[in-house]
C-alpha cells in the first residue's frame, strides 16, 4: 500500500508520504548547516508526519476522518532516540514550541493538548509502515538535549534554530508538491545566502553611527559600550 502525505495538487498528483519524509529530513539538514546537532534536524525531518502512516489519516486526504494527531508519534520515537530537541520541534511543527517538560513527555503518545485524536494509537505500527516504505531512523551523533532535559540558554536557543529548520524544511516541500506540475515538484527559488562577515560589519558600523549621533553622558556611553563587548564576546 502506498501511503501518502498531501492530497492531490491542481495536476491530480498525490504527495508519497516517504519521499516527503525523506526531502524534509535532508532540507532539514541541510538548514541546519555546520551545526553538531544538523543530524538530529534530519531525524526530526523523517519522523515529523510519523502519525500520518496511520490509517485514520490516510482516511482524512480522503475527507472521511478530521480532529487527528499526525505528530506525536513521530516526537515520541524521537524521545525513544534520546533526542529531546527533535521531539520538541515534531511536537511543535503544527501547534508551536511546547514546554521543556518530562511530565508532559510522558504522556505524549497517549494524549494531546487540544483533545486530538491519535492516527494510531500503536505507534509500533506507524514504525513498521515507515520501515516498510524503506525508510531508515538517521544516527544521531550528537543528540542537544539527551534524555536529560537539562536545557540552558545556548541549547534553547539552538532548539529554536532545529525547530526553524524543520517548518522551513516541511513547508517548502508541501509548498512543492502544490505548486508542482505534471513532470513532478517545483520548489520556489532560493534565496539570497547569507554573507556572514559582510553582516557582522555592516551591523557594527550601523552601532558606531547610532553611537556616534546619539547625546549620551560619558557614564551611559560606557555602560553601552560594555555591553557590546558582552555581545560579542558571548557571541564568539
Amino acid at each position: 500500500m502506498t501511503y501518502f502525505a498531501h492530497s492531490e495538487n491542481q495536476h491530480g498528483k498525490r504527495h508519497p508520504l516517504s519521499e516527503h519524509l525523506t526531502c524534509v529530513g535532508r532540507m532539514a539538514e541541510e538548514f541546519a548547516g555546520d551545526a553538531r546537532w544538523s543530524s538530529e534536524a534530519r531525524l526530526a525531518g523523517l519522523l515529523h508526519d510519523l502519525g500520518k502512516y496511520g490509517d485514520l489519516f490516510q482516511r482524512r486526504l480522503e475527507g472521511k476522518e478530521k480532529g487527528l494527531d499526525h505528530w506525536s508519534a513521530g516526537a515520541w520515537t524521537a524521545l525513544e532516540q534520546r533526542c529531546a530537541a527533535a521531539a520538541l520541534a515534531v511536537q511543535g511543527h503544527h501547534i508551536g514550541l511546547q514546554h521543556l517538560d518530562k511530565r508532559a513527555f510522558a504522556t505524549l503518545a497517549q494524549s494531546h493538548p487540544v483533545q486530538l485524536r491519535l492516527t494510531d494509537p500503536e505507534t509500533k505500527t506507524l514504525k513498521s509502515r515507515f520501515a516498510a516504505d524503506g525508510l531508515v531512523l538517521s544516527q544521531v551523533a550528537h543528540p542537544m538535549l539527551g534524555s536529560s532535559l537539562a536545557a540552558t540558554i545556548p541549547t534553547m536557543l539552538d532548539v529554536r534554530m532545529l525547530f526553524s529548520s524543520l517548518v522551513d524544511a516541511d513547508y517548502l516541500d508541501t509548498e512543492a508538491h502544490f505548486e508542482g506540475d505534471a513532470s513532478g515538484k517545483r520548489y520556489r527559488a532560493q534565496g539570497l545566502k547569507l554573507d556572514v562577515s559582510a553582516a557582522l560589519r555592516a551591523t557594527l558600523d550601523r552601532i558606531e553611527r547610532i553611537q556616534a549621533s546619539t547625546a549620551a553622558s560619558p557614564e551611559v556611553r560606557a555602560v553601552r559600550r560594555t555591553l557590546l563587548d558582552a555581545c560579542k564576546e558571548g557571541a564568539a
